[in-house]
């Protein structure tokens, strides 16, 4: 049997619908996965008309609502689901029912975590008190020597007092000790976290990624032509210390495992690195919390996979 498992906060996690700020129900094509397909096409009423009508096929065969006004069709006026009112949660697609779960499977084990896209998420991750026990470490006995070494690297580095400029670097040594010994391939130097390097990073983010809203397109613009210089951007992350920590940590339990599948364990230490300093370098130059700056970079970025691999690719030439 698998076991699961999940952040100290996840069970604390519920949908608060139509009250939320930002609903998930907009700007995404809400994907429809075949087993509700199914479903819809076995209703008999006007209703079920009306959701079929609603479905589009893309070239590769997906199948996704057809959004209206960047909207999910079934987003109704009061900011609810029309098809979780009228037909149950059943009848929702899987992806709206697992939002904002992310759900990675491993050998032997499985781990839930939820987005911090999603702002009642966020809350809760930020408002998490800082302790050793937010991240649980998975039993592993099995022979994958590679996951062996990454939950054992993953757990000391989320062990790491909350000192960002600290626990950056225990995150790249150990990355690049854990890169030595899964390829042999010996990390010269760390490279140095300048604005220049930001701006290139933005730059991915503005010219080669997928961008969802006008806002975050906006955001990028105006952070690459701002003046900030690194001593702001550091003076900033030291007193927002607590928040960015918890994100960095949030990001290292996300990704730091899924080099198992490509053994590029260095590139995805600095794109979790890059995630929060970047974050913070849009904060400061939009004028807007950081806890909202890498809410919006995890919305963008977070749920793509193509602009996720855009990322690592552009960080494996640094």
């Amino acid at each position: 049997m698998t076991s699961i498992y999940y952040p100290s906060y996840y069970d604390d996690f519920s949908c608060i619908a139509d009250k939320c700020p930002d609903s998930c129900c907009t700007k995404w094509e809400i994907v429809i996965d075949d087993d509700t397909i199914k479903k819809y096409f076995s209703l008999d009423s006007a209703f079920g008309e009306k959701i079929r009508d609603s479905i589009e096929e893309s070239d590769e065969g997906e199948k996704y609502f057809r959004l209206t006004d960047d909207r999910c069709p079934f987003l109704n006026e009061c900011r609810l689901c029309d098809i979780h009112l009228n037909l149950g949660a059943d009848f929702t697609s899987t992806v709206c029912r697992q939002h904002p779960r992310f759900i990675e499977e491993f050998d032997g084990f499985t781990e839930i975590s939820l987005s911090l896209s999603c702002p009642e998420a966020m809350r809760l991750i930020f408002s998490e008190k800082s302790c050793d026990n937010i991240y649980p470490v998975p039993f592993y006995n099995g022979e994958d020597e590679v996951l062996s070494l990454l939950i054992s690297s993953r757990e000391k580095i989320l062990k790491h007092p909350d000192d960002f400029f600290l626990l950056k670097s225990v995150l790249l040594d150990t990355a690049a000790d854990d890169i030595l010994d899964i390829d042999c391939v010996y990390v010269q130097e760390h490279p140095e976290i300048t604005v220049g390097f930001i701006k290139e990073f933005i730059d991915v983010l503005l010219e080669r990624c997928e961008i969802l809203t006008s806002e975050w397109e906006t955001y990028l613009k105006y952070s690459y032509s701002s003046g900030i210089l690194i001593e702001e951007i550091e003076c900033f992350i030291k007193n927002n210390n607590d928040n960015v920590c918890k994100a960095i940590k949030y990001f290292i339990y996300r990704y730091y495992l899924k080099a198992v599948n490509d053994l590029d364990v260095y590139s995805r230490g600095l794109f979790i690195l890059m995630a929060v300093v970047v974050s913070a370098y849009i904060a400061l130059s939009n004028k807007i919390s950081f806890e909202e700056a890498v809410r919006l970079f995890s919305k963008e970025i977070e749920h793509s996979t193509d602009n996720v691999d855009i990322i690592l690719d552009f960080l494996r030439d640094i």
